[in-house]
């Protein structure tokens, strides 16, 4: 287990920052009531420093339509991007790629060359790989993995009501924020969280105790620098003690049996999105989206794909940027990776769309306030979000 230490002298954490402190406790206290451990303070949109992202990733700003009546597109593939007909012409290798596709083995067998070109550019585009030679194989180790993580019968616990969650689950993105952590990490925390609380009997007097536990977890699996425990005690405003701290470590440890491996949806959105060619705008509002998934229920059950397609589907859909040939046969493409029917992915979409369309009322938006920053191309503010809802069918 790594060292709970900082490791170089640069503090992720200034502990003499009390305001900052106080304010992660705002939305927790709000919800669950105050008592001698929390307080209570009211933070506006200002105070909220924008998380800084990584610019790694370019995206290359591609229009795309939405879906066609039709079940099967025809594209071209030749030299590593996909080109269309010119005068009626199909130019190198033709092929005919339907809409949904179950099952790796069909999937494989049905466009190998294309698919797994693509896949590869796509990992060794987003720096998730260091050697192409085994990328397909480490691409279908993230699609069979899935199974393993599920929770298909997730419910809370008696005691526990889907608001305490949310509410524990922004504050979990605050503190997550301060520590500048990366992504990847949040969703580990979080399906830590899910699992704990499926396996694991916490009362409510120690929830918060478990969500900070899960998420130092999370860090010491993704990141390279880690907070004293101390520090989150401090956080904490001292509620629990280091000894309770380790104390629930080892209970969730044991409880999940040291299983902390996790591909996270947000990997296949990426993934998706750069095989799809999306745009900047549309990669950044799916992220909105799929993030606002932490915070229902009913999302648990959900694959990370199909948590992921139904994200760049929904934002695809709210945008609606132009069409273009190329960008089609992209999207047709990057949609026969998703894995499950139509009926879920819809599912999943009336549940985002509600989410967001109701984000900015919410006590629980600290996400909507972090994806309203210009780093983030303000997308959480984006009129159509609005009218997703109607544009889905979907009541408020």
């Amino acid at each position: 287990m790594a060292r709970t230490v900082f490791c170089d002298s640069k503090p992720l954490l200034d502990l003499h920052k009390a305001d900052e402190r106080q304010a992660l406790s705002r939305s927790w206290a709000t919800t669950c009531g105050s008592t001698n451990c929390w307080q209570l303070m009211e933070m506006s949109e200002s105070r909220v420093v924008p998380v800084k992202r990584d610019p790694e990733h370019i995206w290359h700003r591609m229009s795309l339509s939405q879906k066609s009546n039709s079940v099967f597109e025809a594209w071209t593939y030749s030299a590593g991007s996909i080109i269309h007909a010119k005068g009626g012409c199909l130019e190198e290798l033709s092929l005919l790629c339907p809409r949904s596709l179950h099952g790796l083995h069909s999937l494989q067998a049905l466009m190998p060359s294309l698919l797994r070109h693509e896949v590869e550019m796509a990992l060794e585009k987003l720096d998730l790989i260091r050697d192409r030679t085994y990328a397909w194989e480490m691409f279908l180790d993230m699609m069979r993995s899935q199974a393993w993580n599920s929770l298909p019968k997730f419910e809370l616990p008696l005691h526990f009501t889907d608001t305490t969650r949310a509410v524990l689950v922004d504050w979990l993105i605050q503190v997550h924020e301060t520590m500048h952590f990366q992504e990847e990490t949040l969703y580990l925390a979080i399906h830590l969280l899910n699992c704990s609380l499926r396996l694991l009997k916490v009362t409510t007097a120690n929830l918060q105790l478990l969500g900070m536990v899960c998420l130092f977890l999370a860090a010491k699996k993704e990141e390279s620098l880690l907070p004293e425990v101390s520090g989150l005690c401090y956080l904490m405003d001292h509620a629990y003690t280091k000894h309770q701290l380790l104390r629930m470590e080892r209970k969730v440890l044991s409880g999940l049996k040291f299983k902390l491996s996790y591909c996270p949806p947000l990997h296949f959105l990426l993934l998706l999105a750069s095989i799809a060619r999306c745009s900047a705008q549309m990669v950044w509002l799916a992220r909105y989206l799929l993030e606002l998934s932490l915070f229902e229920g009913q999302c648990v059950t959900f694959l990370p794909v199909q948590l992921a397609g139904a994200a760049l589907c929904l934002a695809r859909q709210v945008l609606q940027e132009p069409p273009t040939p190329e960008g089609e046969a992209a999207w047709c493409l990057a949609s026969s990776i998703h894995v499950g029917s139509e009926t879920i992915l819809l599912r999943i979409m009336q549940i985002l769309a509600g989410a967001a369309a109701k984000a900015h009322t919410q006590d629980t938006c600290h996400t909507f306030i972090k994806f309203s920053s210009p780093e983030t191309m303000h997308v959480s503010r984006h009129p159509g979000l609005k009218n997703a809802s109607a544009l889905l069918g979907v009541c408020a």
